[in-house]
């Protein structure tokens, strides 16, 4: 039996399995002599008592080496948490108590405010900035308004702009923003988010549209439509982290076209012919009208180094294409498309694949997917890429009754005008396409 070991934090961990070792092999030999002497005699006895105090001091010695080897046990590495979201999906809440005037921005003073607070806001999308008045500027049907929030003390603390169209086949109208993924109110104030909302309610009223909507991704106490959300993906700082996240099934969906040798480019303008040959024949295949090509050239000027075309090659021919943005630390893809001779060459996978590793790659820490309907096969295309939805909230300021679904694609009256459009030869369908989509929200 071991005997006057002293036990104390100094006691090396070798040393204390060296211990218990031995405690176990006096255990077992004490263990063995109970078969030659007699039960009940004075040696049985001795050796339940040197039995009990071996077992105890084993007993002590075990639980002193787990707890030192919990203590020397390095820390788990927490998990790194996803990065906040883009600012522009935060609501900062700052307090107003004072009184708030809504109004039309008129003056050239008050505009160049709104630009100066737009471009110093955290939380402007790209489509609240001058680049994007600019561009609706060259588009037919729209007249662009600016609605400022002003505090007592005459600061500006929130606005919103519109897009107010008048159609020749919808109509008078107003939505915040058209064409786009992202707009609505801009302000620090959910109280001034309300106000915005609410004075143009009663504008739209009096100006006789036939409905207003502003779309956000900011949720306000009124009732709004949820069925659209954005998709968007945290990206890794390197490319070996993003082929790890990716797991090995999306990763071979990915590799598939590989065989095919296709060619990805990346530029501006003089991709532009070759991104809309792609987009507008899958549009026709889908059903939908489709911008015209000046609708994507005026984007590119405008935006400058936030807007590029990315383009996918077979054989020297175009079948996989992409308009992309970039707006502080997102990439975004607002409009993509394949051709449908494409889609045995796994070539969407391959595109998107490509894509994501060129935003990793200049340094983007979000990759947003673009806009989808809540379990839609666009969400699901989107989800297995490791995106996360982001509630869309559309507030309708309807005019006439039953009027929400009225520009909605899926109002089951489109459903004809859709299959007959389908039908239609490509020329002809980006012949008249545009003057219909330049009319959509």
């Amino acid at each position: 039996m071991i005997k006057d070991v002293v036990k104390n934090t100094d006691v090396e961990l070798d040393e204390l399995k060296s211990i218990i070792k031995n405690l176990k092999n006096e255990k077992g030999q004490t263990a063995r002599q109970f078969k030659d002497v007699e039960a009940g005699s004075d040696s049985h006895q001795a050796l339940v008592e040197t039995m009990q105090g071996v077992t105890e001091q084993l007993k002590e010695y075990e639980a002193l080496l787990k707890s030192r080897l919990k203590a020397n046990k390095p820390a788990k590495k927490a998990r790194p948490s996803s990065p906040a979201l883009p600012a522009q999906f935060i609501q900062k809440e700052v307090v107003y108590t004072d009184e708030i005037s809504v109004k039309k921005m008129v003056s050239e003073q008050e505009k160049d405010q709104w630009w100066q607070y737009v471009t110093q806001s955290k939380h402007a999308s790209l489509y609240h900035s001058k680049a994007i008045y600019q561009f609706y500027c060259t588009q037919p049907h729209v007249q662009y308004e600016i609605f400022g929030a002003w505090s007592q003390s005459g600061e500006l603390i929130g606005g919103m702009p519109v897009i107010r169209m008048s159609t020749p086949l919808f109509g008078q109208f107003a939505v915040s923003l058209p064409f786009f993924n992202y707009g609505g109110p801009l302000t620090a104030c959910k109280r001034v988010f309300t106000a915005l909302i609410e004075a143009y309610d009663q504008h739209a009223r009096s100006a006789g549209d036939k409905y207003a909507e502003i779309r956000t991704t900011l949720k306000i106490d009124r009732q709004a439509s949820e069925k659209k959300v954005s998709m968007l993906r945290a990206l890794p700082a390197n490319l070996a982290a993003f082929e790890k996240q990716l797991g090995a099934k999306v990763r071979a969906q990915a590799k598939k076209a590989d065989e095919f040798s296709p060619e990805f480019k990346v530029g501006g303008e003089a991709l532009l012919n070759d991104f809309y040959h792609v987009f507008s024949t899958n549009m026709r295949d889908l059903g939908t009208p489709v911008e015209h090509k000046s609708f994507f050239r005026s984007l590119l000027s405008v935006l400058g180094k936030q807007a590029k075309i990315a383009v996918v090659y077979v054989g020297n021919k175009p079948v996989g294409a992409a308009f992309l943005t970039t707006h502080k630390n997102m990439m975004e893809i607002p409009w993509a498309s394949t051709l449908r001779s494409a889609n045995k060459m796994n070539i969407n996978m391959w595109m998107y694949d490509h894509i994501l590793k060129l935003a990793i790659t200049e340094n983007y820490t979000w990759f947003d997917f673009g806009r989808s309907t809540k379990d839609a096969g666009t969400y699901r295309f989107k989800k297995q890429w490791g995106a996360v939805p982001v509630q869309h909230y559309w507030y309708t300021l309807a005019t006439e009754q039953n009027t929400e679904q009225s520009l909605n694609p899926d109002n089951p009256k489109f459903k004809i005008a859709i299959a007959a459009w389908q039908r239609m030869p490509v020329w002809l369908a980006n012949k008249i396409g545009p003057f219909i989509a330049s009319q959509l929200p």
